[in-house]
């Protein structure tokens, strides 16, 4: 664990909330880490910064009171945490991402998560290498998008109503989403159920008549506005819906601010993809996923 030397943090931190010059710190670290390769890190100093304090998922190392590594673990999942793991390009190759990660795992271990996935953008070099040393095997990939020239459409036959979802909505959109992605109804409702309630998150349930045919969440920051977990019941696809939700979402963003609007998109989801393009989404970059055992 870290030390004081000279009035100055050195070695390995590992907290259950940031204070704000640590979150400065850590920014300033993805930034430089960003510039260095030209990445867009999917590190959320948002979501750092609300975390509820219950348990540490942030991992930071210091040399002579700098930060220079830092790991972030998600805050949802029983079995398996997302893993975003970063170090300064001028202190590459000391074992700092090895020490990170061994104390995240051993951390994990006791608190019964299984495994860890460790997220990676695709032309991250140095990312990259350090899968391959670590063993980590490779599960799947995502786009992140990001709207450019919004093409609308408009004047659908079957008109939906975008409604602002509640707590007690919880199950349809968790029935929904569940059916969309292939996931259990019962392991995503405690996640929905406490991001409904974050001020920094909205959802939404589109409906035909009473009947919810589609759900999905925005996730606000000061910079962007993210669509997640953007989801059509199977029976009800091919309809248009999905283009319509898109299309009424899109605009009463533009309505609100002119931050960017932003989704991610699984890179086998040929379909979805397609609805994005043709809407003017545009691919930024591609992350990897890739599951450790801990």
């Amino acid at each position: 664990m870290a030390e004081e030397i000279d009035g100055g943090r050195r070695g390995l931190v590992k907290k259950r909330r940031l204070n704000e010059a640590e979150l400065a710190e850590v920014e300033e670290l993805a930034q430089v880490c960003d510039a260095y390769e030209d990445l867009h890190l999917r590190l959320s100093v948002e979501q750092m910064r609300t975390r509820t304090g219950k348990e540490s998922n942030d991992f930071l190392f210091y040399e002579d009171g700098r930060l220079v590594g830092a790991l972030a673990l998600s805050d949802y999942g029983k079995e398996k945490r997302e893993v975003i793991l970063m170090v300064h390009p001028y202190h590459r190759r000391r074992g700092i991402a090895s020490a990170l990660l061994a104390a995240a795992r051993k951390d994990a271990r006791r608190r019964g998560i299984e495994r860890l996935a460790l997220v990676c953008e695709r032309f991250s070099r140095s990312g990259n290498a350090f899968i391959g040393t670590v063993g980590a095997q490779y599960d799947f990939s995502e786009h992140h998008m990001e709207l450019r020239e919004f093409k609308e459409r408009g004047d659908f036959s079957e008109q939906l109503r975008l409604v602002r979802a509640v707590p007690t909505d919880v199950g349809e959109i968790a029935r929904v989403t569940a059916a969309s992605f292939g996931e259990s109804e019962e392991r995503i409702k405690p996640h929905i159920a406490k991001d409904i309630a974050a001020p920094e998150r909205q959802y939404y349930i589109a409906k035909l008549g009473e009947e919810v045919v589609g759900t999905f969440n925005l996730y606000i920051t000061g910079e962007s506005t993210g669509i997640y977990a953007f989801a059509v019941a199977p029976r009800y696809r091919r309809r248009g819906f999905g283009r319509q939700m898109l299309e009424q979402i899109i605009r009463q963003i533009r309505a609100e601010s002119s931050k960017r609007i932003t989704l991610e998109v699984e890179t086998t989801n040929t379909n979805a993809i397609a609805l994005y393009q043709s809407t003017g989404f545009r691919p930024v970059t591609t992350y990897g996923y890739y599951e450790l055992e801990v």
